[in-house]
């Protein structure tokens, strides 16, 4: 006899029903001896509870996981602004302090300088590495002429400040002019060594270093020796700090003694100089 499916769960229904009648039985006489019937069913139920509460706990366990994660992240995102914060307050301060240096160099400066002057401000370099060439904002205007010194305030290690060499004015418009440095290659001076008044001539180069030669090929000359400018020529001031010896090379001509020169100007940093106005 073929039974259909409708009967199928009934019966299942109906065991269903007397398993629940069971269990109530079971529980609600604790006191009754158990038979083997029952401890099956028992067990049962307690291994089905015990999956149940294990269950429950891995899920607890993992919802509060991720509570501590996302709090954890939070806390993360916390630090990563106080830690910026402190980055970019430490910044302006080191800011402050160097601004500070070089207005008190550039106070001691205008204070010694014995000739006229403007303060022009760096608007534009060139597209080199070596920012051998810029513009600033001081012109024919202000009383600015082609072949005008430009200098900038150095203040040594030995806390003295000092003229240093930045160039001069190849350009003058209304408004502005141009300004060649001496790491340009185009740029040559005339130099005195500081320690025994030998001379010779520098001049820049495309990579941006400065080398030069003594005219004396027995001139006396040692890393570290300070070079000014010598006066000679109709550009230059005399005594203006250039920079110093970084290498000397015995060459085989015997007329010069080649050097090369660590200019005492950063002229990646330059954002200020100084124009002599002088009457020539």
């Amino acid at each position: 006899m073929k039974i259909s499916q409708r009967s199928i769960k009934k019966f299942v229904i109906v065991l269903v029903i007397l398993g629940l009648i069971i269990l109530i039985g079971i529980t609600a006489n604790p006191n009754k001896d158990i038979n083997s019937a029952e401890n099956a069913v028992g067990s049962s139920v307690s291994f089905l509870q015990k999956t149940v509460y294990n269950i429950g706990q891995t899920v607890k366990n993992a919802f509060k996981s991720v509570q501590d994660i996302s709090k954890i992240n939070k806390e993360n995102e916390v630090l990563k602004e106080m830690l910026y914060k402190l980055k970019e307050d430490n910044r302006i301060l080191k800011n402050i302090v160097n601004t500070s240096n070089v207005l008190e160099a550039e106070y001691k400066l205008r204070n010694s300088l014995k000739y006229d002057y403007v303060v022009g401000q760096v608007i534009a370099k060139d597209d080199s590495n070596w920012f051998s060439r810029f513009t600033i904002d001081q012109g024919r205007d202000d009383g600015v002429k082609k072949n005008d010194i430009v200098i900038q305030a150095i203040e040594t290690e030995e806390g003295i400040v000092q003229i240093g060499l930045v160039g001069v004015i190849s350009e003058v418009g209304h408004n502005f002019a141009k300004v060649i440095t001496i790491i340009d290659e185009n740029c040559k001076v005339s130099f005195k060594n500081i320690e025994n008044n030998e001379s010779g001539i520098i001049t820049g180069n495309t990579d941006g270093k400065i080398s030069g030669y003594f005219l004396d090929n027995k001139a006396t000359a040692n890393v570290g020796d300070e070079l000014f400018t010598s006066g000679i020529g109709n550009v230059y001031l005399k005594d203006i700090f250039i920079g110093k010896i970084s290498k000397v090379i015995d060459t085989t001509d015997a007329s010069s003694k080649k050097i090369y020169v660590k200019p005492i100007i950063e002229f990646k940093n330059i954002y200020k100089v100084f124009v002599l106005k002088i009457d020539r």
